[in-house]
C-alpha cells in the first residue's frame, strides 16, 4: 500500500479519539469520524490530505488515529491489489488503507498488530471475509515489517534469552530506523513488487479462494506463517537483541 508522510499527532486529535471511546462498543470494531480526502478528486493523483480527524477503534477498544492534515497516497488502490479488488471495491478499501498506512510508516505498534488492524478495518467496511482474508494474506507476506532493537544479552546455560543478531549482516533489504519515541528499529519496506511476493501470493491464492466466507484471520495468519517460515521477521518477535552499536549525533 501507499506510504504516508510523517506528521506527529496534535493534542486535539488525541482528545478527539479518546472522547469517542465511550461511544464505541469494545466488542465491535468501528470507524470514528468521516473520511474526508482533499482536494476533491485527489484519489486519481494518489496525493491526498485528510480534511478532518479520522480513526478506527478495534474490537479490544484500542484506538488507531489518523489526524486532520495528514498527507497520504494510501487513498488509491496499489498495483498489487487491483487484480484482487477492482474499481468497485475502492470505497471500501480506502478507510482501511489510510489507517494501515499511517501506522506502517510510524512503527507505533508491532507489525503483526498493525497488519491485523487492516483486516479488521476491511471487515468493518463491510468487505466479505473471503476478500478481506486474501487482502490480509497479501499484506502479511508483502507488507513492511519491523522489530525494535534492544541490546542483546548473553544466554546463561539452560536459560532462554533474546536472540542477538548483527543487523548489518543478517537482515538483507532492511535498515535501521528511528521511531517516534526515539527507539531504534530494524525495518524492511514492503516487497509488493518482488518476485517472492508475486509467487507466494499466486501459489496460495487458490486455497484462499477455496475457503470462501469460512476464511478467518487466524487461518490467514497460520498460512502466512508457513509461507514465510524462513523470513527474519517471522522467526523473531517484536524485539530483537542487536550486536550493532549506533551513535546518533544532534546539534
Amino acid at each position: 500500500m501507499g506510504r504516508t508522510i510523517d506528521q506527529r499527532f496534535p493534542v486535539a486529535a488525541t482528545v478527539f479519539l479518546a472522547t469517542t471511546l465511550a461511544f464505541v462498543s469494545h466488542s465491535k470494531a468501528d470507524f470514528v469520524g468521516s473520511l474526508e480526502l482533499l482536494p476533491p478528486g485527489c484519489e486519481t493523483a494518489g496525493n491526498c490530505r485528510l480534511g478532518q480527524d479520522f480513526g478506527f477503534v478495534d474490537a479490544s477498544g484500542l484506538g488507531w488515529q489518523a489526524s486532520k492534515g495528514l498527507l497520504t497516497d494510501g487513498a488509491s488502490i496499489p498495483p498489487w491489489a487491483r487484480p484482487l479488488v477492482g474499481a468497485p471495491f475502492e470505497a471500501a478499501f480506502i478507510k482501511a488503507a489510510v489507517i494501515h498506512d499511517h501506522y506502517c510508516d510510524r512503527h507505533v505498534r508491532p507489525w503483526r498488530q498493525t497488519h491485523r488492524v487492516f483486516y479488521d478495518a476491511l471487515i468493518a467496511s463491510q468487505v466479505s471475509k473471503s476478500r478481506a482474508g486474501i487482502m490480509y494474506f497479501a499484506v502479511m507476506i508483502g507488507g513492511p515489517k519491523w522489530a525494535r532493537l534492544i541490546r542483546g544479552r548473553p544466554c546463561p546455560v539452560g536459560m532462554s534469552c533474546i536472540n542477538q543478531v548483527n543487523v548489518t549482516n543478517s537482515v538483507p533489504g532492511s535498515a535501521i530506523a528511528l521511531g517516534e519515541a526515539g527507539e531504534l528499529y530494524v525495518s524492511r519496506p514492503d516487497e509488493y513488487g518482488s518476485a517472492r511476493f508475486e509467487n507466494t501470493l499466486a501459489g496460495h491464492l487458490p486455497d484462499l479462494e477455496k475457503s470462501g466466507e469460512g476464511l478467518t484471520a487466524e487461518d490467514v495468519e497460520r498460512l502466512a506463517g508457513k509461507a514465510m517460515a524462513d523470513d527474519f521477521y517471522y522467526r523473531n518477535g517484536d524485539e530483537v537483541g542487536s550486536g550493532v552499536s549506533v551513535t546518533l549525533q544532534t546539534e
